[in-house]
């Protein structure tokens, strides 16, 4: 009994990992790169900075707020490759943020995956 509900929670664990690896593949590969610029940056909650950015894109220019809520606040003009989506120009992520959440969600995946094999079906 205690195997079957490991490796139930291990599936599930490892299905909102996929899906979230799979929701962030979507985003990189429909979306387009540029560099962007800081403009500025507040503090949003206790220890969480928000920051306004500037880029180009589609042959615009756009002044666009990040969702990552970074710990530091990022020097105005400091500039970082970002991807935003080509179908909504103001949603972009940067290439950091992207890799670092594809390699936990895909990890988490992962474990999923071993824990269901583990627990399941051996």
């Amino acid at each position: 009994m205690e195997n079957t509900i490991i490796g139930v929670v291990g599936a599930a664990v490892g299905l909102v990992g996929f899906v979230m690896f799979i929701r962030a593949l979507s985003f990189r590969l429909g979306g387009a790169r540029t560099l962007g610029r800081i403009v500025s940056a507040r503090e949003e909650s206790r220890g969480r900075y928000v920051h306004k950015v500037e880029y180009q894109a589609e042959g615009e220019s756009i002044v666009s707020e990040d969702t990552a809520g970074y710990s530091q606040p990022l020097s105005a003009g400091e500039e970082l490759l970002l991807i935003y989506k080509k179908s909504a120009p103001e949603q972009f992520r940067t290439v950091r943020e992207m890799r670092i959440n594809m390699l936990g969600f895909g990890l988490l995946a992962v474990m999923g995956a071993a824990f269901v094999v583990r627990f399941l079906i051996l």
